[in-house]
């Protein structure tokens, strides 16, 4: 872990590389980079993992997390953060404070025959598509109309423990890059590749450098004798 310390009155003074963080999901791309930096094949090494905890997690999730976090399997930590629990959201709802809201859903009727998609979870919670399949029967299913939990409960921990882990805390921010933040984006997902908001911080994308898909993840867990990660989803 690197060891920070405080800033000078001039925060720019010193601005190199403080931290280097993973984001992890525990879905498959994040599993596989943290495997893969355990195993030495990215680098450099992260000083830790982050997981943002949303309460509501299947858990499948769990244990899987618990596995990782588990000695022997990852050399360096990885810290739990929360913002809140989606059932307690639930329930503020009715009192009409702010919440972060799970998906509101609308019903959909979907002829047979038809050519739809395999969605899945990537590691930021947002549905991707990952295979078709055609309906043999006609079908009702349900489909989402927005998602608000990826924000209020993975995105804003999850920077609020690398401020505080770079020593951001408190301080005026730098304005050049003293984190980089590794993200489970692989290969079939590059177009949701966002560069950070945050000019103190720099993402970077091991999976896409090296020209990785999920299947590829999949391909070098199996490879490796690792299980696979499970589906992460609120279970709400």
């Amino acid at each position: 872990m690197l060891h920070v310390s405080a800033f000078d009155s001039d925060p720019d003074a010193h601005a190199t590389n403080r931290l280097r963080v993973l984001s992890l999901g525990a879905g498959v791309q994040s599993t596989t980079l943290a495997l893969m930096a355990a195993h030495g094949e990215v680098g450099p090494m992260p000083d830790c993992a982050i997981f943002a905890d949303t309460g509501w997690e299947p858990k499948a999730v769990y244990d899987h997390l618990a596995w990782l976090i588990s000695p022997n399997v990852l050399p360096f930590p990885v810290h739990i953060v929360s913002a809140g629990n989606i059932r307690d959201s639930l329930m503020e709802a009715a009192t009409g404070r702010r919440w972060a809201s799970i998906p509101a859903f609308t019903k959909i009727v979907t002829p047979a025959g038809t050519e739809v998609p395999v969605l899945d979870e990537d590691e930021d919670g947002e549905l991707v598509e990952v295979s078709t399949r055609r309906t043999a029967t006609e079908t009702i299913s349900i489909g989402m109309i927005r998602r608000q939990c990826t924000g209020d409960l993975k995105i804003v921990p999850i920077r609020r423990k690398v401020r505080e882990l770079a020593g951001l805390t408190r301080r005026r921010s730098p304005r050049h890059p003293v984190v980089e933040q590794w993200l489970g984006i692989s290969q079939d997902e590059v177009a949701r590749m966002k560069p950070s908001r945050e000019a103190w911080q720099v993402n970077r994308w091991p999976l896409i450098e090296r020209r990785m898909t999920r299947h590829d993840c999949l391909r070098w867990l199996d490879r490796h004798g690792y299980p696979r990660p499970p589906k992460s989803a609120c279970i709400g």
